[in-house]
C-alpha cells in the first residue's frame, strides 16, 4: 500500500503532498492506494478534501477503482 498525505515528525507517509503546495490544506493521511488480491488497485480517500480520479471527485470515506493510466489529483 502507498499512503498519500502530509508528513510530520510523528507521521511518516510515502508521498508527501505538502511539498506541492500549502501544507495546512492536506490531511496527514489524505489517501491510501492498495493492491487487492485480484490485481486491481483502489484508492481510499481518508481526508477531508476530495481526491479526483479522472476528473471525478471521490469524497472522504469513499474508495474508487484505479484503471490503467488513471489520473489522480488532490486539489489544494
Amino acid at each position: 500500500q502507498i499512503t498519500l498525505g502530509r508528513a510530520t515528525k510523528d507521521n511518516q507517509i510515502d508521498v508527501d503532498l505538502a511539498l506541492e503546495g500549502p501544507a495546512w490544506k492536506i490531511s496527514r493521511k489524505q489517501g491510501v492506494i492498495k493492491l487487492k488480491n485480484n490485481g486491481e488497485f483502489f484508492i481510499a480517500n481518508e481526508g477531508r478534501r476530495p481526491i479526483y480520479i479522472d476528473g471525478r471527485p471521490v469524497l472522504g470515506g469513499n474508495k474508487w477503482k484505479l484503471n490503467n493510466n488513471s489520473v489522480v489529483e488532490v486539489t489544494l
